[in-house]
């Protein structure tokens, strides 16, 4: 079956390339035929249009060109802001440059007023031939250099060097026009000079065209670069009708702005598409395939809980005895150190939960801190419970006097790791907190792995703050991403009250989510910074089961309450 997608693959792609092919032959074969009615028309142009009919329909021209050169600027600019691609930058800064040269242009013309600068066939030319070089040499280095190459420095920068420079050399050719060789001479013609350099324009363009489609070939093939090389193309051949102009305002100048009108819309098409449409699709597109793996993954929920529920049957007369192992876990033998306080409160929402916590000595000076909640709750939640109580490594002991405490970050990285070389179920996942009291220094180090409660600050004067939680949850997405957790530091003061509490407290009726939200309990823990460890956690218990009142509990809830010591203790 692979095989036959993949030879259906290689024809579909074999048709497209010379389905392209014959696109570009066409537009050789309708570009000869213009030129020969062109060529035809030349010296009965004015039976067409008259003078005053050329200038403007090329005056028209040239500003729709400006304009669309302008808003490849404006499109590429603000869409490339987050992945600062050089090739794109250029090509920004490019279409900028240009759009000044050519409204520059304009105004250059013999018989315009001098509002941008005085008029001169001489100006008008000599800008016109910049504005075609830094198009084709920028855009043939961008078609060169690799679309994963990025820029360091600002964008902004490059955008105004660029566009002092181009000022720069407007204001030059204003004032000193006689420095640059002379391109076309009135009443005779283009320069050979000038006719040379269209023809290097032409050249230049179309190599871009071929460097731009060798890019297409390897994109999948993508659309939107095909009308690059299109647009390419067509303003390669369309320079070339300025080799034949023997006057400023002819058939052939006409021409000429035409297809660089074309080949600019085509350029905008196909960056458009490529920097604002395809970003839009490729969020689709995964959107979908979010949407296919969220159905999965609840289809999935549905299977284990049906599991589950069959085998509560079986297991729901040792349920009582799980209980009471977890409540043995729960500790509230707490370490003996003089002046702190710690008290704790577990409710399980079933007969065992996912919530745990524990606070431990790690050696004289140091204590460790633990609280963490299972997704769900019940005999699932429980026994990744406890697998996470064995798995948690805190330290490394070397010999009976050697050891070397691991840091936040170092015990929340290796249990990623060990949980996901487990056969856990993927909707399972855990967000714990993991945290060193150093007794003596007061100091706090610390590290979270996606833990949903902020654990709340009691000052030793009243004040009221909170620790903010960051992190990536203990879960099997090792195969796809590997956090990086990070080690923070926080200074106690004495006397500070440290509260944390799972989600399961604010959880208490759906239809009022913010009944006792984080701003509510933080609220209500005001003014007890003179309460004691055990107080605390007694009145948010309290305070859980009034606004409870007769509602089953949705979740499980735990309260681990924190009192450092007094200075003078």
């Amino acid at each position: 079956m692979g095989g036959q997608r993949r030879k259906f693959n290689v024809i579909i792609g074999s048709h497209n390339y010379f389905r392209n092919g014959i696109a570009i032959l066409g537009i050789f074969i309708i570009t000869s035929i213009i030129f020969g009615l062109a060529k035809f028309y030349e010296g009965n142009s004015f039976y067409i249009l008259s003078s005053d009919g050329f200038i403007a329909l090329q005056i028209l021209l040239e500003f729709l060109a400006i304009i669309i050169s302008f808003c490849i600027f404006a499109v590429i600019y603000y869409t490339s802001e987050q992945a600062k691609s050089v090739s794109m930058v250029i090509v920004a800064c490019i279409f900028l440059s240009v759009s000044l040269l050519d409204t520059t242009h304009i105004f250059s013309y013999k018989g315009m007023p001098a509002f941008l600068m005085s008029a001169s066939p001489d100006k008008a030319i000599i800008l016109w031939m910049a504005s075609r070089l830094v198009m084709s040499i920028g855009m043939l280095v961008a078609s060169i250099i690799p679309d994963n190459k990025n820029i360091k420095a600002n964008q902004s920068l490059h955008a105004f060097i660029f566009s002092l420079l181009t000022i720069g050399f407007i204001i030059v050719v204003n004032y000193k026009p006689d420095i640059f060789p002379l391109l076309f001479i009135e009443g005779e013609g283009l320069t050979p000079l000038k006719v040379g350099m269209e023809y290097f324009v032409s050249a230049i363009l179309m190599i871009t065209a071929f460097f731009s489609y060798r890019h297409y070939s390897r994109s999948k093939p993508n659309k939107a670069y095909f009308l690059l090389v299109v647009g390419f193309v067509v303003g390669g051949l369309g320079q070339l009708s300025f080799t034949r102009c023997n006057s400023l305002y002819g058939i052939y100048n006409v021409l000429g702005r035409f297809y660089i009108f074309i080949s600019y819309y085509l350029f905008f098409r196909g960056l458009f598409v490529i920097h604002i449409k395809k970003p839009y699709k490729d969020l689709y597109e995964a959107k979908e395939k979010l949407s296919d793996y969220v159905d999965g993954l609840e289809k999935s929920v549905r299977l284990r809980t049906k599991e589950i529920t069959q085998a509560n049957d079986k297991i729901i007369k040792n349920l009582k005895d799980a209980k009471n192992i977890q409540m043995a876990l729960m500790t509230t033998e707490f370490p003996k150190i003089q002046g702190m306080e710690f008290a704790a409160k577990y409710l399980p929402c079933e007969q065992v939960g996912g919530d745990f916590y524990n606070v431990f000595r790690l050696d004289e000076q140091n204590i460790g801190i633990v609280v963490g909640d299972v997704a769900g709750h019940g005999v699932s939640a429980a026994m990744v419970n406890v697998f996470i109580n064995q798995n948690m490594k805190f330290r490394v002991d070397y010999d009976e006097r050697k050891y070397r405490i691991l840091t936040p970050r170092g015990v929340l990285m290796n249990l990623y790791h060990i949980y996901n070389n487990m056969s856990f179920p993927e909707e399972m996942y855990v967000v714990l907190f993991y945290g060193i009291y150093n007794i003596e220094t007061g100091k706090l180090t610390y590290a979270s792995a996606g833990m949903n409660t902020y654990p709340i600050i009691i000052k030793a004067n009243g004040e009221i703050s909170h620790i903010k939680m960051d992190g990536f949850p203990i879960c099997k997405f090792g195969q796809f991403f590997k956090p990086s957790y990070e080690t923070k530091n926080m200074q106690l003061e004495s006397g500070d009250t440290l509260v944390f509490y799972s989600d399961g407290l604010g959880e208490i009726d759906r239809r009022q989510p913010n009944l006792f939200s984080a701003e509510n309990i933080m609220e209500f823990l005001k003014g007890m910074q003179g309460y004691s460890a055990q107080e605390i956690c007694q009145e948010l218990s309290d305070a859980y089961h009034t606004l409870l009142s007769d509602k089953e509990m949705l979740d499980d809830v735990t309260i681990l309450v924190v009192k450092t010591p007094y200075d003078d203790i």
